[in-house]
């Protein structure tokens, strides 16, 4: 077989996917061990990943997967119960068959190129049996005489099975594996040449099966392989093994009786789409239209940036637009319309996109529920992960991007935020801690918060390590909200000791800065010993955003809009001076400090006085601050190009676009600015 023509990319993607199942379902198996519908979730999961390991040739990931579906079909059958013990094995098994797929991901162009490694610990998988089969396992053994039964198999698959990604061989060989088996191949149905179909499936088979498997059990398998049109027949002869010809004659009878269009003798389970009223039918695939198509990225990426150029074209036409106005008011109009139209359908077409590019954030955060389960066994803690939002879809890249910073914060959560479960009883609290990851869709936003009702954080306690640290000065006073910001500085920890979890001092700063190159922010909200809660916000999409087009002297720039929170023209007695906090805008009540850009960025001839420009309040993490720009041109939708190919890091500046008249416009990079 040439494996090089199979779907190898396609089956890895699948692979990785399962394998999430896989792990998912164990996880819920073990919050309740005798759901049947997760047990059914488990084994068409990874029977599923065994005929597609198998289809491909990679044998010792289709072995792995054939014993780890052994021990799922004993829960199946009820011959095993599940323990939480077993489910920890269990995902050591996953874990093995991980650890196979992991080296071949990003290598999958040959696969007579890669190299397995034949030596995967199974050990723990093969331990796992019922009394039952280890007492059978013993009697096969010393006892050779044990009475087997025989089975006449008839396997006649629906035409468009191969269609369907299965293999008969697959099938032939689980079966094989079962005991002895002597295998009919069919080729009466092929037709001529110019009538064939490579795509159509036209051999049958009969197989005479050798085993010590009951019917039900060799039932279950053929189970997974049945079709709308398919006749997949099982037959046991009562009969002593040494009547060896009577069995011969009795197989015989069966094939010809097939063969020549006869009713078979009733057989102990049978599978046909016919029945006797209808009478005999010509035989009409059905096509099995699949409503999803995989896409890969990469080409996802090029239809993006081919959507991004027709974004900036578009902004060009509203611009010719205005010189043509200017010279024919009535072709002008016409072209208005046509603009108008276009800038509808180029609105639509940049939708659809970014929505294909949408995936749920479940798809991160249910990786967290098995770093929770193993944190809990380790560290001795009892700990309820609860997840809400898992449908809330962000874009592939952030999705990708935010992983780390999530799995940062969810450590920080269970070793920092919860107590152990006698300091949780002393407290009056539940001796299980409970976090929560919960997402939702807010304004254009999305919002994914990581919340704990552990012991909270000190503000004077962290300020107390700031100040030994050397990161606040003892004469500075802040606040309890710019104490709990100092958690974010480089090197920042209040634990002494160096754990595997925590106490480095790197980690929060790294997060923070994570978030900020998506154009996002976190904030923190904490009480004292009822729990913290981190709350990231985050863009749909980085390829192109909303964005708010100043002016600074005479140079333009772009504000992304998802950092706007109101622009004013401030009176002069809004405007404060205080010793060592330099200048304030009054708002409302409220100071916040003023960020003069002109400064920033060394542009001359620019507005000084902010009475005579005009502040933007953005806001960054749980701060405001007012940026002073002499004014606001436009609002408009920005591509972001990067200019890290081109030139060397530019502090404050985030990227760049092309303006409408085809001018370059910086993208200002404001968490970067104020830090």
């Amino acid at each position: 077989m040439n494996f090089e023509a199979l779907p190898v990319d396609e089956f890895l993607e699948e692979a990785t996917e399962l394998l999430q199942e896989i792990e998912d379902s164990l996880l819920l198996l073990e919050e309740d061990p005798v759901d049947q519908n997760v047990i059914q979730r488990l084994f068409r999961s990874a029977h599923t990943l065994k005929g597609g390991a198998a289809m491909v040739g990679l044998s010792d990931l289709a072995n792995h997967a054939h014993e780890f579906e052994a021990i799922l079909s004993q829960l199946r059958s009820g011959t095993l119960t599940s323990t939480p013990e077993i489910v920890s094995v269990l995902l050591k098994g996953k874990d093995n068959l991980s650890s196979i797929l992991n080296p071949i991901i990003g290598n999958s162009t040959s696969i007579s190129s890669l190299s397995i490694n034949e030596n995967q610990p199974t050990d723990q998988l093969k331990d796992i049996q019922s009394p039952q089969e280890s007492r059978t396992s013993d009697l096969n053994s010393d006892n050779p005489r044990i009475q087997k039964n025989v089975y006449l198999l008839h396997l006649h698959f629906d035409q468009s099975f191969l269609k369907q990604g299965q293999e008969p061989l697959l099938l032939i060989r689980q079966l094989e594996e079962l005991g002895e088996t002597t295998v009919i191949v069919h080729t009466s149905q092929i037709p001529p040449w110019t009538k064939f179909d490579p795509q159509k499936l036209y051999l049958w088979w009969s197989i005479k099966l050798v085993t010590e498997k009951t019917a039900e059990e060799i039932d279950e398998l053929l189970e997974f392989y049945r079709g709308k049109e398919s006749e997949l027949l099982i037959e046991k002869v009562e009969t002593p093994a040494e009547e060896e010809k009577e069995v011969q004659e009795a197989h015989q009878n069966m094939l010809q009786q097939i063969s020549a269009g006869e009713s078979v003798d009733p057989l102990t389970f049978t599978e046909s789409t016919k029945t006797e009223d209808e009478g005999p039918q010509e035989a009409v695939e059905i096509p099995k239209v699949s409503q999803t198509i995989r896409v890969p990225v990469s080409r996802l990426d090029r239809l993006q940036n081919l959507v991004s150029e027709t974004v900036i074209r578009q902004a060009r036409l509203l611009r010719l637009n205005e010189a043509i106005q200017a010279t024919d008011d009535e072709l002008g109009e016409q072209f208005l319309q046509f603009v108008e139209d276009n800038e509808q359908a180029v609105r639509e077409l940049q939708d659809q996109i970014q929505q294909v590019r949408m995936v749920p954030v479940g798809t991160i955060f249910s990786p967290m529920k098995r770093v929770v389960r193993e944190f809990a066994t380790r560290h001795q803690k009892q700990i309820k992960l609860e997840i809400y939002g898992a449908e809330t879809e962000l874009d592939k890249t952030i999705t990708e991007q935010i992983q780390g910073p999530l799995m940062h914060l969810l450590r920080n959560a269970m070793d920092h935020g919860l107590e152990a479960p006698e300091q949780r009883r002393e407290s009056g609290k539940n001796p299980i801690g409970t976090i929560t990851l919960q997402a939702s869709h807010q304004a254009g936003f999305v919002v994914v918060e990581v919340k704990d009702d552990g012991r909270g954080l000190d503000p004077d306690k962290i300020l107390a390590a700031g100040r030994r640290l050397g990161i606040v000065a003892e004469e500075h006073h802040p606040s309890e909200q710019e104490a709990l910001q100092l958690i974010f500085q480089p090197g920042f920890t209040t634990t002494r000791e160096v754990t595997d979890v925590s106490g480095r001092g790197v980690g929060m700063d790294a997060v923070k800065k994570d978030i900020e190159a998506l154009l996002g922010n976190i904030e923190i909200s904490s009480q004292l010993g009822h729990g913290t809660t981190m709350k990231l916000k985050l863009p749909l999409s980085l390829a192109i955003i909303e964005g708010m087009l100043v002016r600074v002297g005479v140079e333009m720039f772009v504000l992304p809009l998802l950092l706007v929170t109101e622009t004013l023209r401030p009176l002069p007695k809004q405007l404060k001076r205080f010793k060592n906090r330099g200048e304030l805008i009054d708002i409302r009540g409220q100071y916040l400090p003023l960020v003069r850009l002109h400064q920033h960025l060394n542009i001359e001839n620019a507005i000084e006085q902010p009475e005579e420009g005009l502040i933007i309040v953005v806001q960054q993490g749980s701060q405001n601050y007012c940026l002073l720009v002499d004014n606001i041109e436009d609002q408009l939708p920005v591509v972001i190009k990067s200019l890290e190919e081109h030139f060397v890091h530019i502090p404050g500046i985030a990227g760049a676009t092309i303006l409408g008249d085809g001018s370059v416009c910086f993208i200002i990079d404001v968490a970067a600015m104020l830090n």
